[in-house]
């Protein structure tokens, strides 16, 4: 999916490995290659992560979209992209396998190998992890290709670490836009002689849609502004905020219908005692 914009050498694999990239966890993670170091046959993103407290570097649409989900899912920790695969390793088991092992073109240096993702997820208290390559499904009918991500299997195999190939088969892109859509409101700036506003604003909401006598999700938009002080679209945005801290549930694999029923919003067990009590 990605091509080198400038190059690699053997200085340059150093000076990487200096920079100390490929290691730490969490907002401490450096990724092996960034939006500077490539170019891209997709389209390349930044992307900051709330769960990491980083940017994030992606190649493609694809990567994009399935960093969104996993950074949405409860389950997944941390999440390290292009994560580098030990040089050596990956040339002896392109000899073993007789591979030609991937070369920069230009240098003719053997590269270091990278997976798109690997994921801690925690599931009833235990960590584990989870290495996943995304690909086009077009591309998985090219030898090549395959040859690169069966070195990759072989990798992943010995370091006992569950090792999948995703493609956008795979990766629900309604799923997608609707975290993008709710996370671009996550974090609300509040007027600094009103530091509770965006706070006072979401109990409102909360308020207002347990009493709420409209039964249409656009007229209970709409009731906001007109009885309970929201200014024009404040109802959407702090909508969009409770779905992306999970206080409101909403069908993530569908589109919101703001024509439809107000019972497309179903509010988290807690906040429905809280303002019940």
């Amino acid at each position: 999916m990605a091509k080198h914009r400038y190059g690699m050498d053997i200085a340059k694999i150093t000076r990487f490995h200096e920079e100390r990239r490929g290691e730490g966890q969490g907002a401490d993670y450096k990724p092996w290659l960034t939006v500077q170091d490539l170019s891209s046959l997709g389209r390349s993103s930044r992307v900051w992560g709330w769960k990491t407290g980083r940017i994030h570097h992606f190649f493609s649409d694809h990567e994009t979209r399935l960093f969104l989900i996993y950074q949405w899912s409860d389950a997944v920790t941390d999440i390290r992209e292009q994560f580098p695969l030990d040089q050596d390793t990956t040339l002896q088991l392109a000899e073993s396998a007789n591979i030609t092992h991937p070369k920069d073109p230009s240098s003719r240096t053997p590269i270091v190998m990278t997976t798109d993702f690997l994921i801690d997820i925690n599931c009833a208290g235990k960590t584990y992890q989870l290495a996943r390559a995304v690909k086009p499904s077009r591309e998985l009918s090219n030898p090549r290709v395959i040859e690169k991500l069966e070195l990759e299997r072989q990798y992943w195999l010995a370091q006992g670490i569950d090792w999948g190939i995703v493609t956008e088969h795979e990766i629900s892109t309604r799923l997608a836009r609707n975290i993008a859509w709710a996370n671009e409101m996550r974090i609300l700036d509040s007027p600094s002689d009103s530091p509770m506003y965006w706070g006072n604003r979401c109990r409102q909401f909360l308020m207002q849609l347990i009493d709420s006598p409209d039964e249409r999700l656009g007229g209970f938009l709409r009731q906001l502004e007109a009885s309970a002080g929201f200014q024009q679209h404040e109802g959407l945005t702090v909508l969009r905020h409770l779905v992306a801290h999970k206080r409101i549930q909403i069908d993530m694999n569908r589109q919101l219908d703001l024509s439809g029923s107000l019972k497309q919003l179903v509010m988290e067990t807690a906040d429905r005692q809280r303002m019940q009590a």
